[in-house]
Parts: structure tokens; sequence; C-alpha cells
């Protein structure tokens, strides 16, 4: 269902383009895009798009609410969510206009980064650089309807410059909350074939569980088991190649309860079996001699 208000100043612009194979081949690209000097009465109300938005606020206020959150989009404020769930927007009524960039996007690159921009699909604002965001937005406008490879390639490097700015802009100041995060980090770095235990992590934070993995995930980008696991695959692959060990030494060396447990876990995340990834490995070190 879409519901919509668009009471709009002349002036405003909505672009729309139909991507072609070389388009949908990139990890980003954009389907319509806009700007919008939007009055008291505008609004939308949408329950499904396959897509995902990107707004950008130059004067005004906007208010976005999705998933029980309520964001007031400010001044130099951008904010990304996921359209397949059911999201309103309008203008803040105290301030009776909301002058705003906005672009449908997608992409197979988007989706590395969606917990960082929509961490427990929560939306929120980012701070933005004006001068810069500004420019992109215009660059994406002037170019969506042109549709040769040079143009669809320029236009998928803008995307991604656009969305990894809004998480490295707003990650950049080092909080004592990152620090806590990067410090239960190198703790499980330092402790990976260790059982894994989350409520150490938690006591060493002093966060709840719920606050502790969001702020994990947003600054590690991946939960805490996963990035243990991921330390352990990494200590296993430099044994698998340098040493002779056996695979059940092996895996109770990096910590894994038995043989099973540890092909299988490797196996899922490598894309081939312990022993396989050192008879490649073997071979490759054997070529170059």
């Amino acid at each position: 269902m879409l519901t919509y208000n668009l009471d709009i100043e002349r002036g405003s612009l909505w672009l729309r383009t139909t991507p072609n194979e070389f388009a949908l081949a990139q990890p980003y690209y954009c389907t319509e895009a806009g700007i919008f000097y939007a009055h008291e009465q505008f609004n939308t109300k949408r329950d499904f798009k396959d897509s995902w938005l990107l707004f950008y606020t130059i004067e005004g206020c906007g208010i976005i609410e999705q998933n029980g959150v309520n964001i007031h989009l400010k001044e130099n404020e951008a904010l990304f969510l996921n359209c397949r769930f059911p999201q309103s927007y309008y203008t803040d009524p105290e301030t009776g206009k909301w002058t705003h960039y906005w672009a449908h996007i997608d992409g197979s690159g988007i989706a590395g980064l969606e917990s960082l921009l929509i961490p427990e699909r929560r939306i929120s604002a980012f701070v933005t650089k004006r001068s810069v965001f500004e420019e992109q937005f215009n660059r994406l406008l002037r170019d969506l309807e042109n549709t040769s490879a040079n143009t669809i390639i320029s236009e998928s490097l803008v995307i991604h410059s656009m969305l990894s700015d809004l998480v490295l802009r707003n990650s950049v100041s080092y909080s004592a909350n990152q620090q806590l995060i990067m410090k239960t980090a190198d703790h499980l770095s330092a402790h990976y074939n260790e059982p894994f235990e989350l409520d150490s992590l938690l006591k060493m934070a002093n966060m709840s569980k719920s606050y502790y993995m969001r702020l994990f995930r947003q600054y590690m980008g991946t939960t805490p088991y996963n990035y243990m696991l991921n330390v352990r695959i990494t200590r296993a692959k430099e044994l698998l190649e340098i040493t002779d060990k056996t695979i059940h030494e092996i895996a109770m060396e990096t910590g894994f309860s038995d043989d099973a447990a540890f092909s299988t876990r490797f196996s899922a995340i490598v894309k081939t079996s312990p022993l396989k990834y050192r008879h490649e490995a073997i071979t490759k070190i054997q070529n170059h001699r």
C-alpha cells in the first residue's frame, strides 16, 4: 500500500530510470532520485518497496518512522532505510518545510553496509559534510538518465562514496563506547582458543546484551562469536600451511570441541575442507620453488 501527498514547490525534481543489464551488474545503482522543496502537508506512507532509500536534508526538518523508531532528520543529516519494511516520512510540522534530496538505490554492495547503516534494522541519522554530500547528490541527478557504460560506473562509485562516507564520518571519533568494544574484540583475539563467554564480554563492557551486540556489529561489522570464529579459522589456516600437525591437533589448539565441529566451521567459511586447504597450500609452495 502506498499513500502520499506531494505538497512540494515548483522546481522540485523527480527523475526515474530503468537500469539495463550492465547497471544491474554493478555493486550499486539508482532507479529514481530527486530533490523536493516540501511544504507542511508533504507526506508518504508505504508498506513495501523493493529498494533502499537514502535521504539528505538541506533545510528544515523531516520526520521518518520505521520499526517503531522516529527520527527527526535535520539540516546536514542523512538517513538510510530499507523500504521492504513499512515506513512513513513527512515534513516536521514545527518547521513547516523540508528541503531534501532522496534516492532509491539497490545493488549487491549494499548488503555489506546495511548492518552498519541500519544496525538491528533501527534507522538513525548520520551527520554529513554538506559541500561533499550535496555535490554527490547533484552528480547522481545529473547523470541518472544517461545510460552509457562510463556514466553507470560513475553512478555506482558515487553511491558507494555516499554510503561509505556515512559509515566512516560517523565512526571517526573514537568514542568511549568504541574503545570498550575494541577492548572486548582484543580480548576475543587473545583468547580465541578458549570457550566463548558472552557474559564475560558484557561485564567487561558494562553494557546490556542488546546494546553491546548492536555496538559490536556497528564497530566490528559482525557478531562477537563470529569475530572470534574468524580469528580461530585464520589461525587454523596458518597452522595448516606451516606445520604438520594433525587436523585433530589443530582443532584442539584453535578452540573447537572436536574434529567434526572444526571441519564444518572451516568448510563453511573457507569454502573448502581443512585437508584440501592444506593440500592446495602445499602445492602452491612447491610451484613457487
